[in-house]
């Protein structure tokens, strides 16, 4: 995630919050009401017949297998089937949502049942898996849980309640999606200029991105960037700590999503740095979440890749000097995250040193023993000393001390 201050003088961080329950299937319902007879007055078929006294399990796994077939087809009439036209609200929610799924090119989208429904008065309860991706038939599925609320009124199942999901694309906004060669950007916000800005920038990032992937076992298949307005700012993936600019959220295997505050979208300049940070964490860590203590090496990197022109370095720098002036660094290098009551001042000071102590091990021993070094540390989850003999031929504690010297001697220059 990248925060920002004066002058875009920026703090950089990952997002790894756990996402858990966040796909909706097809409706997003607020009040279909058990016994409502809007389904006979839209000249729409009644649910399933469920005899009295049976468990609707079965054809509830109907209703969602007949939902799931249509989506995939592009079928909106068939993917809206199951909701009456009287139910306005809920009828332009799911519109919405087919909207940008489509737009996105949904190609996988399974929903399984989880268990057996319960019963609370004439309420049947169940919990749904949903497995979805994008762009390629071949594309990674992403898992997400939902929990359904169902009624049976006159022997017709009827889908009552769907529990409420902070992805993107399950907000009911509809969503503007523009492809690049290697990255889609999906916006809320309709203001072409910004769309075009983020794309272009996205593009120039992704191009630095894939080359160090490679020594991640390679990039995604593709990038996706979604572009927020104040209110979905505050509500895609549970929102942002303050002054975020972006933020990136593992999502799977390979599989990631960007989320960028259109306010912080003020140049092209800008939006490549702050995109080609994002993507580091997309192609560094591969869609999984680093352990806790490795967030000096997982910023660090990111503020690396993003240095292409030296204004990151320029920017962290700014912050670092007068902190290490200020003697609020001790000297260690392996820092974990701002605490929530760091200002934002020493929170960039953080990141910047962050990045000096990779930036010092690449210009020391080499940017693919960096790599290595950051493979083992975050992904073997290796000791820093155990990963320093193993590559670097040197115990990690007199690397570490002179990474600092390193460090203070650029705070003082």
């Amino acid at each position: 995630m990248r925060r920002f201050g004066a002058g875009h003088a920026v703090v950089l961080a990952l997002s790894v919050a756990v996402v858990t329950a966040v796909a909706v299937l097809a409706t997003q319902l607020v009040a279909v009401v058990p016994g409502d007879r809007g389904y006979a007055a839209a000249g729409l078929p009644a649910g399933p017949v469920v005899p009295e006294g049976e468990n609707p399990l079965y054809a509830i796994q109907e209703v969602l297998e007949r939902q799931s077939v249509a989506l995939l087809r592009g079928d909106r009439g068939g993917y809206l089937r199951s909701i009456p036209a009287a139910q306005g609200e809920l009828r332009a929610q799911a519109t919405a949502r087919f909207g940008a799924l489509t737009a996105l090119r949904v190609r996988k989208w399974t929903m399984t049942t989880i268990g057996i429904p319960s019963r609370v008065d004439d309420i049947w309860k169940l919990p749904v898996d949903v497995s979805y991706c994008f762009d390629r038939d071949d594309c990674t599925p992403v898992d997400a849980r939902v929990e359904t609320r169902w009624a049976v009124p006159n022997g017709r199942l009827q889908l009552v309640a769907y529990e409420g999901s902070d992805r993107p694309w399950d907000g009911g906004t509809a969503l503007i999606v523009r492809d690049g060669a290697r990255v889609t950007v999906a916006s809320a916000v309709a203001d072409p200029e910004i769309i075009d800005r983020v794309l272009r920038a996205a593009e120039t990032a992704a191009a630095t991105d894939d080359r160090f992937a490679a020594a991640f076992g390679g990039p995604p298949q593709r990038y996706h960037v979604y572009i927020a307005g104040d209110e979905e700012w505050a509500e895609w993936y549970g929102g942002a700590s303050e002054n975020a600019a972006a933020f990136t959220i593992p999502l799977a295997p390979g599989v990631s999503d960007v989320v960028v505050d259109r306010r912080t979208v003020t140049s092209d300049g800008w939006a490549t740095t702050l995109l080609t940070h994002e993507f580091a964490h997309v192609v560094t860590l591969g869609g999984g979440s680093p352990p806790y203590h490795t967030w000096w090496l997982t910023e660090g990197i990111a503020e690396y890749i993003a240095d292409a022109d030296g204004s990151v370095l320029d920017a962290d720098l700014r912050s670092v000097r007068p902190y290490v002036a200020a003697g609020k660094w001790d000297g260690t290098v392996t820092l974990g995250p701002p605490p929530l009551d760091t200002s934002l001042a020493d929170a960039n000071a953080r990141y910047g040193i962050a990045f000096l102590t990779v930036r010092y091990l690449a210009d020391r021993f080499g940017e693919d023993k960096m790599l290595a070094f950051f493979t083992q540390v975050v992904h073997r989850r290796a000791t820093p000393d155990a990963a320093s003999r193993s590559v670097f031929g040197t115990a990690w504690a007199p690397v570490a001390k002179d990474a600092a010297t390193s460090i203070r001697a650029a705070a003082q220059a």
